[in-house]
């Protein structure tokens, strides 16, 4: 196993050499045609290595039993970094498609703002496109989704429960992630921007306030002019709140109700993102700073935690991202059993910057087969009192804080394996079931949650029969969210985690 290990680390290294080289003594983004070019002609040697660390993993396999505590301690960094590994080989290999490499790619931006959380991470704030060419940015629009919306264009009805829950009648991009597949989310994106926009892309890329904060703070302390200090990793989601309230553009704030407040006030989205890019035009010299390897790992935490999903047309690149978890794909494995927890702030606000769900699931077995009860636990951690009534009428009141101390409206869907039977759910409102996304079972209904309250609910229902031997369980986590408690009890097995990633078990 080292022997593969060291092999494939010689030769990914000898292989991705021109291409860091270009980064480290090339200027910004002047260098990428060189470092795109360099990982194009490193592919069949990354792939080489890439299958010797696939062999390492089934030596690793093998290795079963008590260890010495010095070995077991080996095996454990081993099983923590070679995924990372083979991640990080994969995304070599598919990068130079994605970035240019071999003709201009565009992609859809989604930026989702997931203090209001929407199915696949969150009420789409800000959409527009960047144009990739060997790895150059050679077009990049980001505006208020809002302005997306072309009136003269025909637009699909709403959801229902959209319909129902917010009075939407026709369906915006802004609303279009209903779906919590991002792929399909994807697709109806897509159509949007481009009969609205006029603007046909090549895939769509969506990231929540998590990403924005990790990706700042692997750049660094970016400085904006007009702003006293530096945002950093630290302070980007507090400098965003600030600038909302009051855009450093403008005199109104959002007390004042003007106007001119509600076109500037989305004004911070491309003042960080143009310095973002005087960051990376910096380039990756030692003099400028910039430090890759910590971007590379942001890149990696944003994807494994679902804060960026990539949905793209090339099928080579969409297999790896299916292949990670990537793309945002609802994907109930064959033969297991299956929980996503998929929650949708109706409420116009931002109160999921203050609620904090708990997962409890449990399966037994009863006659007539295997019985599952989902419990998810919702705590609103805003002190009492700002809103006596709940009052669900859009407004934007007088801060963004007050946004996210108003009551939490939500509505609730549990996915479970196609075939499931409900039995009964408590806590929701008008409850249903039906068919979902890839032939899964969903359970759904709304609920109202005051500041500094609890509320639960519980919902049971009847396994299929042909689940597979022994019991497996796939729990997949939702976009936008963070990392909630998660209990599992399936007979004599029990685990406590939390869901920061999508998690697996199986009970023998």
């Amino acid at each position: 196993m080292a022997i593969e290990v060291a092999a494939a680390g010689r030769q990914a290294a000898d292989a991705l050499a021109p291409a860091a080289a270009a980064l480290e003594h090339d200027a910004g983004m002047d260098a990428m045609p060189q470092v795109v070019a360099g990982l194009a002609a490193a592919a069949p040697a990354l792939a080489e290595s890439e299958a010797r660390l696939a062999r390492a993993a089934v030596l690793r396999s093998e290795v079963q039993g008590p260890l010495h505590p010095r070995l077991a301690g080996l095996l454990a960094r081993v099983d923590r970094l070679l995924p990372l590994a083979q991640a990080g080989l994969q995304a070599a290999q598919a990068a130079p498609a994605l970035l240019g490499q071999d003709g201009p790619r565009t992609y859809l931006i989604l930026a989702q703002n997931n203090h209001e959380l929407r199915p696949t991470g969150g009420f789409i704030s800000g959409a527009g496109h960047v144009r990739l060419a060997e790895g150059r940015i050679t077009d990049l629009r980001l505006i208020d989704s809002y302005s997306v919306d072309n009136w003269q264009q025909p637009h699909p009805p709403a959801p229902l429960p959209l319909s129902e829950q917010m009075g939407a009648q026709l369906l915006t991009l802004r609303d279009s992630n209903w779906s919590p597949d991002f792929p399909e989310t994807a697709d109806v994106a897509r159509s949007l921007y481009a009969q609205d926009q006029g603007v046909a892309t090549d895939g769509a890329i969506a990231l929540d306030l998590e990403a924005v904060r990790l990706l700042v703070d692997a750049l660094g302390p970016l400085p904006i002019e007009g702003v006293a200090e530096p945002v950093t990793g630290q302070n980007a989601i507090a400098w965003m709140e600030r600038q909302w309230d009051a855009p450093s553009a403008s005199e109104t704030t959002v007390e004042t109700g003007a106007a001119e407040w509600w076109t500037k006030r989305k004004d911070f989205m491309g003042e960080l993102v143009g310095a973002a890019l005087a960051r990376l035009e910096r380039g990756a010299a030692p003099a400028a700073g910039l430090d890759v390897p910590a971007l590379a790992r942001a890149a990696l935490q944003m994807l494994e935690g679902r804060h960026l999903q990539i949905s793209v047309d090339d099928p080579a690149l969409t297999r790896l991202l299916i292949e990670r978890g990537w793309d945002g794909g609802l994907r109930p494995p064959s033969g297991s059993d299956f929980l996503a927890v998929v929650d949708a702030n109706v409420g116009f606000n931002k109160a999921n910057a203050a609620v904090q769900p708990a997962i409890d699931y449990r399966v037994v077995a009863e006659e007539g087969g295997l019985i599952a009860t989902a419990t998810v636990t919702f705590t609103h951690t805003a002190p009492p009192g700002r809103e006596q009534v709940c009052d669900r009428t859009p407004r934007y009141g007088e801060s963004y804080a007050e946004m996210v101390q108003r009551c939490y409206w939500a509505y609730l869907r549990i996915y479970a394996p196609g075939g499931s039977e409900l039995l009964d759910i408590d806590g929701l409102k008008k409850p249903l079931s039906e068919v979902g996304e890839r032939g899964t079972a969903v359970f759904a209904g709304h609920f109202v949650l005051p500041p500094s309250q609890q509320h639960v609910v519980t919902v049971r229902y009847r396994l299929p029969a042909d689940l597979a031997q022994p019991y497996r369980l796939f729990v997949r986590k939702q976009a936008g969210t963070f990392a909630p408690p998660l209990h599992v009890s399936i007979a004599a097995c029990r685990w406590d985690t939390e869901l920061s990633r999508d998690r697996a078990f199986t009970c023998p």
